[in-house]
């Protein structure tokens, strides 16, 4: 097992490191058992564990995770940055249920799984082209990329401005990481599923703001009603309803939307990966 110093790296706020910490000491079997499966990718014996139980499981993964990022050779910065989300998903857990510890086994057990990595800005999941409904048939023939074949999907964390020309950067890095670290992975696209890509954005909020650029590098083609995500997005866990009290553009769309009885929707869109050719 690796020392305290090891997970600090991760940004968590120490006393919940230490609870987490703990807690594996106490569920040692418990852990070997799950860590075996979260690191294939299965979770869910972990869901039948509390929220401090299930990040005990996760913080005893890592150490066989780090090692094999060492076999491949990606470097510390990466692994760090990219297990940065188990801080993310612990304070989003304490927001939306007030209990320490982590809920979103699901999202994690991708990474412990290794088909997600941060690189810069975003995250990348090894993933596989999809078309939500309401494309639109002319799209549909138009676009390039077959169904089901294999791409990249872009993910955005949450806790920083979408930077444009960070998120380029990533992209760019990204070519680079997938080619040097996995070159048996062909794929042609990059592709995204969020609210962020929401045509009405560039009204809104303006054709200089940074949403919009990121949306700008997109062709969209699909969308689903995720109204929950959305809301939350914009107005955060802890907040009522009732209490809303819009401070920006978006919030004020987002409410009116909302009090109108209108979904708030997710745009599937896609970028050639030839376009951040270093």
């Amino acid at each position: 097992m690796i020392n305290s110093n090891f997970y600090k790296k991760l940004g968590l706020d120490e006393d919940l490191l230490n609870a987490a910490l703990t807690r594996f000491s106490e569920i040692k079997d418990v852990c070997e058992k799950q860590s075996r499966l979260l690191l294939r990718g299965k979770c869910k014996g972990v869901l039948k564990l509390d929220f401090i139980s299930r990040l005990a499981v996760v913080l005893y993964s890592l150490p066989s995770v780090y090692l094999n990022y060492k076999e491949k050779g990606i470097d510390d910065k990466i692994f760090f940055d990219t297990f940065s989300d188990i801080n993310i998903w612990c304070a989003n857990a304490f927001d939306q249920y007030g209990e320490k510890g982590l809920e979103n086994i699901h999202w994690i057990t991708k990474h412990l799984s290794m088909k997600i990595f941060r690189i810069g800005r975003l995250q990348f999941e090894f993933s596989r082209f999809l078309i939500l409904p309401h494309a639109g048939i002319k799209n549909i023939i138009r676009c390039p990329y077959r169904l089901g074949e294999k791409c990249i999907t872009l993910h955005i964390p949450q806790g920083e401005k979408l930077d444009n020309d960070k998120c380029i950067d990533s992209l760019q890095r990204a070519n680079e990481f997938f080619k040097k670290y996995y070159p048996s992975y062909k794929y042609r696209c990059y592709t995204v599923i969020t609210w962020l890509l929401n045509p009405d954005f560039r009204t809104v909020l303006g054709e200089d703001s940074n949403i919009v650029k990121f949306a700008n590098m997109f062709t969209l083609l699909g969308y689903v009603p995720d109204s929950d995500m959305n809301e939350r997005r914009v107005f955060g866990y802890k907040k009522d309803r009732k209490n809303y009290s819009p401070e920006n553009a978006l919030q004020r769309y987002t409410l009116e939307r909302i009090n109108k009885g209108k979904p708030l929707l997710s745009y599937n869109g896609f970028v050639k990966k030839n376009l951040f050719n270093p």
